[in-house]
């Protein structure tokens, strides 16, 4: 509907099937009113789609679709830096109200790891929601998506491959100390480098959930 009203190109574009309720999005770019409904989706759906520009054509397409068979391994990812934190959304419990104006009353929907609470303290993710939005459902999915440590693994000079952008997957095989990691990876950023007949890059990736 965006494209169609201001008359941008589009590529190939993923349903997402999540439905968003009707909402006012004023004084807002347009990337924003889009980034807002992926951010949606996200939490209620626990599945991020990536929006890219695909040679002047706007494209949005679900992580499955994004995979790349390339492999990140020791020898591949030799200069790397690497840092895991709770510091950077990571939540342990997730607290959630809606104003109803019929009942007059506020409701409120928890979700919590107290395993994660003992371990962590209580690390507390706090929103509102809107009418129509399934409170309970939509506390469960937030606390499953950030309920963990967030990992990032930055990778410099790595042979280049120029299907790699931002938004692809790639599988990582790494043992790095406090896990070892053996799993497909988001590239966050990515930066393509050529010299003559030499071509590199640098990129970061993220992940949460790995075989430790």
């Amino acid at each position: 509907m965006i494209a169609e009203d201001f008359g941008l190109r589009t590529g190939y574009i993923d349903d997402t099937v999540f439905k968003i309720a009707s909402r006012v999005e004023s004084n807002k770019t347009l990337f924003d009113i889009i980034q807002n409904a992926l951010d949606l989706t996200l939490q209620n759906q626990k599945y991020m789609y990536v929006m890219y520009d695909d040679f002047g054509k706007i494209s949005l397409k679900g992580l499955d679709e994004m995979r790349l068979n390339l492999l990140i391994d020791e020898e591949t990812g030799e200069n790397y830096d690497y840092e895991s934190s709770i510091d950077d959304n990571t939540y342990n419990r997730v607290k959630l109200t809606y104003d109803n104006e019929n009942t007059k009353r506020r409701e409120v929907y928890i979700a919590q790891d107290s395993s994660n609470i003992n371990t962590w303290g209580v690390l507390q993710y706090f929103d509102t929601i809107q009418k129509g939005e399934n409170g309970q459902a939509k506390a469960n999915a937030l606390l499953s998506l950030y309920n963990h440590k967030t990992r990032k693994l930055s990778i410099k000079n790595a042979f280049g491959d120029n299907r790699v952008r931002a938004g692809s997957m790639v599988v990582v095989l790494m043992n790095l100390g406090d896990v070892k990691i053996k799993n497909l990876m988001l590239v966050e950023k990515c930066k393509h480098e050529y010299k003559e007949s030499q071509h590199l890059m640098t990129f970061t990736l993220r992940g949460c959930e790995f075989n430790s």
